[in-house]
């Protein structure tokens, strides 16, 4: 039987392409890094192309929120570390 005629076929998902350090809100995070690390030290971020749409101690919450606002749009999840945190 084709894939096409399988009862399944239709539910299966066009994987999307991942968010990746060359996409708009990769670019967008490195260049505002000094004002984004001062104002979200210690939280995770949700990045929607230029602006940043939802901040917060736990990422499911912040990614939830994201995704209310924006339904349609695949927000970059980030954590913001804190002053004192060293990352090898």
């Amino acid at each position: 039987m084709p894939l096409g005629d399988c009862a399944l076929a239709s539910r299966q998902r066009v994987p999307r392409e991942p968010v990746t350090t060359g996409s708009r809100e990769f670019r967008f995070y490195v260049s505002k890094a000094p004002e984004i690390n001062k104002r979200f030290a210690g939280k995770h971020v949700a990045i929607i192309g230029d602006r940043i749409v939802a901040s917060g101690k736990s990422p499911l919450e912040v990614y939830k929120r994201a995704k209310r606002s924006h339904p349609k749009s695949r927000p970059l999840l980030a954590y913001v570390p804190k002053r004192d945190t060293l990352v090898l």
